[in-house]
C-alpha cells in the first residue's frame, strides 16, 4: 500500500498513539559517503519523531554501530536496526538486520545469498534509477524468476537517484508483489525522514514481520525535501567519489587481515 499523502515527520501523533511505527530505513553517515555525523543523525531522528531507523552506509556497518552506541547511551525511544548498502556488480542492494557487510563487487545473486545467510532481509534501493548503480526491471524480473528472495523494494525514495522513477516502480511492483518501503536515502541531515515506512508496531521485530507479511506502507512529506546549495551537493559527490572509496578499501583490507588471523588461529 502507498501513503502518497503522508504528513511531515512528527505530525502524525494519532498513528503513533495507535501503535503504528514510522521508520526511515536508508541513511548514510559521514563514516561512509554521507555528510551526517552519527550524533546529528540521532538528534534529527529524535526531533522528527521517527520510531525506527536503519543506517545503511556502503559496504560497512561502522556507522550503524556508532549510531547504536549513541542511542544506547542516551536511552531514547528511537530504535534501530543494522543495515548496509551493498555495492554489487549489477547495482546497489540493501541488507537489513545484518551483522556484517557482505563483500562488495560480487554478482547480485551472491550478495542476496550473503544477506540471507546472516538472517537479513533484502531490499532493492532506488530501483530502476539512472543516476546511481541500480537494479533494472529486467534484472529484478530475472532474479525473482530464478527464485532469489527479495523481500522489499523502495517505492518512495525522494532522492534524485529515484524520484523520477516512482510511478514506474509502483507499476512494476503490482507484478512483483514486494513489500513497499519508503526511505529518505539521506546523505544530509536535512533530508532525514523525508520518506518513511509505516508498519504495525514499533519494534524492529514488528518491522521484520510487517515486511515479510507485506503490510508496510511507503510514504513521504507533502513538500519536497529541503533543497541545499548546489555547491554542497557537488562537495558531497566529490567526497563520495574520491574520499570514501579509498576508506572502504582500507577498511576491507583490515577486515580481511582480521579474518585471516582468525582462521590461522
Amino acid at each position: 500500500m502507498n501513503d502518497e499523502t503522508g504528513s511531515a515527520p512528527g505530525d502524525d501523533t494519532t498513528l503513533a498513539a495507535a501503535g503504528i511505527g514510522r521508520a526511515d530505513l536508508h541513511m548514510h553517515t559521514n563514516l561512509g559517503d554521507g555528510w551526517i555525523s552519527p550524533a546529528r543523525l540521532v538528534q534529527t531522528a529524535i526531533l522528527r519523531q521517527l520510531t525506527l531507523i536503519a543506517v545503511t552506509d556502503h559496504d560497512h556497518v561502522e556507522g550503524a554501530r556508532r549510531v547504536e552506541e549513541l542511542l544506547s547511551e542516551q536511552n531514547c525511544t528511537v530504535r534501530m536496526i543494522t543495515g548496509v548498502e551493498v555495492s554489487t556488480r549489477h547495482g546497489h542492494l540493501l541488507g537489513l538486520f545484518v551483522k556484517k557487510a557482505p563483500r562488495p563487487l560480487r554478482p547480485v545473486q551472491e550478495s542476496i545469498d550473503a544477506i540471507k545467510e546472516q538472517g537479513g532481509l533484502v531490499v532493492v534501493p532506488h530501483p530502476l534509477g539512472m543516476l546511481v548503480p541500480s537494479l533494472s526491471r529486467r534484472r529484478i524480473d530475472s532474479l525473482l524468476a530464478a527464485g532469489y528472495e527479495i523481500d522489499a523494494i523502495e517505492t518512495y525514495n525522494p532522492s534524485p537517484a529515484n524520484s523520477a522513477q516512482r510511478a514506474a516502480v509502483r507499476s512494476a511492483n503490482k507484478d512483483w508483489g514486494l513489500a513497499e518501503i519508503g526511505a529518505s536515502d539521506a546523505h544530509f541531515w536535512q533530508h532525514i525522514g523525508a520518506a518513511y515506512t509505516r508498519f504495525p508496531g514499533t519494534a524492529p521485530d514488528d518491522l521484520r514481520r510487517a515486511i515479510i507479511d507485506r503490510t508496510t506502507r511507503a510514504g513521504g512529506q507533502d513538500q519536497r525535501p529541503a533543497r541545499l546549495n548546489p555547491a554542497v551537493y557537488a562537495a558531497q559527490c566529490a567526497w563520495s567519489w574520491f574520499v570514501d572509496p579509498p576508506r572502504r578499501m582500507i577498511r576491507r583490507r583490515r577486515e580481511s587481515r582480521v579474518e585471516n588471523r582468525a582462521h590461522e588461529g
